[in-house]
């Protein structure tokens, strides 16, 4: 007896501190905040209609107060957006935009402005603007064709192109240069900088209106508008002027040749005002004739030389063609394929084939063979012997097909040829 007392006094001491503790919360802590919120709920009972028993999800934005207060804070939240759009000035906008931080690399560059007459040469409508009208330089006094036009750089400053004393030099002789694509030069800018019609450009660098220079790219420009010319085994100075619709005398001045004759086998001759010529696209039209080693009219085909149609109905979907070496004949779906003529089944089995499906090969001797694709399934194995119009499977949509139909081949000496021809 006193030991389960002494249990007891040993549990209510170990117990009596928490349960002291607790009651401390529950009374100074626990107490107060649902008396809170009994006051907040007594609040917002005389706040809500009683409708709010029956749709208490919906009710709170039924409210012409809560939308009050909604209305009240998207306006402050626009205000405070316009308030700061306006801190932003008219010419910060094009640097403090998410775009302009990406593409902009340092921020150490200057801006090159250059005072003269800048051309009026229109907007430019296409990447390679006008490509039939070439760039001439300007004549009006003697030092003008010492002088480049101005181009406008990437940056949208005004530059002269950068063009070295050798390139200068090369372009006095009346030579070719290669020149290295910079940064937003295009085939039109390029040509206005030396001058040339952006044709020659093209044609010289076998490019077309729709082909795309990068930075670092190496294009060859000729001193003048033109295009250059190898010359070939057989080559006169005549009939180079003649193809490129140019003239003898305009070749031989500029690239300084002592005559008509002066022209060697592997030289390139710059041909001044030279176009290229076009080439006439020809066109034939192929007649479709039955191969050399298979007459024209229906030979014997082994067997009872007779075939048969070998489906149940006579609707043909796709006729022979230059595409499509067989016919195609629909019927319903299950119908039965009958063996054209007699012979020995050489192939009946499943799977894609290739495209034709379930298919069943008859071979009917002298290097005769019939075809039937697509079949739902077969009723033949390799080695029968059939008859002509014993059934060998049934019509489907295997393999590479868009309904059901059977796929009828005739081949002679492997060579696949119209059915209608054959068939009696």
């Amino acid at each position: 007896m006193s030991l389960a007392l002494k249990g007891l006094v040993f549990l209510y001491k170990i117990t009596i501190r928490p349960i002291q503790f607790s009651g401390r919360i529950l009374f100074k802590i626990t107490l107060p905040l649902y008396d809170i919120y009994l006051i907040y709920k007594r609040f917002f009972i005389k706040f809500y209609s009683p409708i709010q028993k029956k749709h208490s999800l919906i009710h709170p934005f039924a409210r012409r107060y809560i939308i009050h207060i909604l209305i009240v804070i998207m306006s402050l939240m626009v205000t405070t957006s316009n308030l700061n759009a306006l801190e932003v000035k008219k010419d910060d906008t094009g640097y403090t935009n998410i775009l302009a931080s990406l593409v902009q690399q340092d921020e150490d560059y200057e801006t090159i402005y250059e005072e003269g007459p800048i051309s009026d040469t229109g907007a430019v409508s296409h990447y390679l603007e006008n490509p039939a009208v070439g760039m001439q330089p300007n004549t009006d006094n003697d030092d003008a064709n010492e002088l480049e036009p101005d181009i406008i750089t990437n940056n949208g400053a005004l530059v002269k192109p950068i063009v070295s004393p050798y390139e200068s030099e090369l372009k006095k002789k009346g030579e070719a240069m290669e020149y290295i694509v910079q940064n937003g030069d295009t085939i039109s800018s390029i040509a206005q900088s030396f001058s040339i019609s952006q044709n020659t450009i093209l044609w010289e660098n076998n490019l077309t209106a729709y082909s795309i220079i990068r930075p670092g790219q190496k294009i060859t420009i000729l001193p003048v508008s033109g295009i250059r010319h190898k010359v070939l085994s057989g080559d006169t100075l005549g009939k180079i002027a003649k193809k490129y619709s140019s003239d003898e005398e305009s070749v031989i001045e500029f690239n300084k040749l002592a005559s008509a004759n002066d022209i060697r086998v592997g030289e390139l001759l710059v041909i001044p005002g030279g176009k290229k010529p076009q080439v006439t696209q020809t066109y034939s039209l192929r007649k479709l004739t039955p191969p050399q080693n298979i007459p024209a009219e229906s030979p014997n085909l082994g067997g009872s030389g007779k075939l048969l149609w070998p489906s149940a109905c006579k609707r043909i979907s796709q006729y022979y063609n230059f595409r499509h070496h067989a016919v195609d004949i629909a019927c319903e779906s299950g119908s039965e394929i009958k063996a054209a003529d007699d012979g020995t089944v050489i192939k009946a089995q499943g799977g894609y084939n290739g495209g034709y499906g379930i298919m069943v090969v008859i071979d009917h001797g002298g290097g005769k063979q019939t075809l039937y694709g697509h079949l739902s399934k077969f009723f033949v194995n390799v080695g029968d012997s059939v008859k002509s119009g014993d059934a060998v499977g049934a019509e489907g949509s295997t393999g590479r097909s868009t309904g059901p139909h059977v796929h009828f081949e005739i081949r002679i000496n492997g060579v696949r040829v119209n059915p209608l021809s054959y068939i009696k």
